[in-house]
């Protein structure tokens, strides 16, 4: 199982530096571009939705104060056609922007799409989101597409065998709509 710690290293050494032991402590100046770039990319391509990271129908349940709170794990909160444009999240709560308040007394069902670390990840994301932020570190690093040593059909081939396990652990269905409304939710 790739650690972060290894895939930083994987990065670090697309560069020409060394290997660290430890993501604690003082850090050079390439060792925080790395880790800036892991955490971009790793939102960047958990913010797709999959499976493993969506939710349909999560039910968001208002506190005591009668305010639904919104999360930093909760990369994206989408709202059914019902919905549409009535809610929008501030000051990390919903806001009701019919009613102009934050007050909301009933749940809500809603699409949610988690954010998770590197280190939780399925092993064929880890594989894809570290060799993506080694070309991309590689590019910015020393300006050059050229010195990369992944190459973009490298991190090609990398997101085609995610796509492969999407696909295996997806339950994907070419039933029509109404039938897959009920399989994967109705947002």
């Amino acid at each position: 199982m790739t650690t972060e710690l290894e895939a930083i290293n994987t990065m670090l050494s697309c560069v020409g530096q060394s290997p660290i032991n430890t993501l604690e402590g003082t850090k050079s100046y390439f060792t925080m571009m790395a880790e800036n770039i892991l955490k971009e990319e790793c939102k960047r391509v958990l913010l797709e939705g999959w499976d493993f990271n969506t939710d349909y129908n999560y039910q968001l349940n208002p506190d005591v104060n009668n305010h639904i709170s919104i999360t930093d794990d909760m990369l994206l909160v989408q709202f059914p056609q019902l919905y549409r444009n009535r809610y929008v999240t501030r000051d990390s709560k919903l806001y009701d922007k019919k009613e102009h308040t934050y007050e909301i007394t009933d749940p809500l069902k809603v699409k949610i799409i988690w954010n998770f670390s590197f280190d939780k990840l399925p092993e064929n994301f880890k594989t894809y989101i570290k060799m993506s932020s080694a070309y991309k570190f590689c590019k910015r690093a020393l300006g050059s597409e050229t010195a990369c040593i992944y190459t973009k059909e490298d991190v090609q081939e990398a997101y085609t065998d995610l796509l492969g396990y999407e696909l295996e652990t997806g339950n994907y269905t070419i039933i029509p709509e109404m039938r897959t409304r009920i399989i994967r939710g109705d947002i």
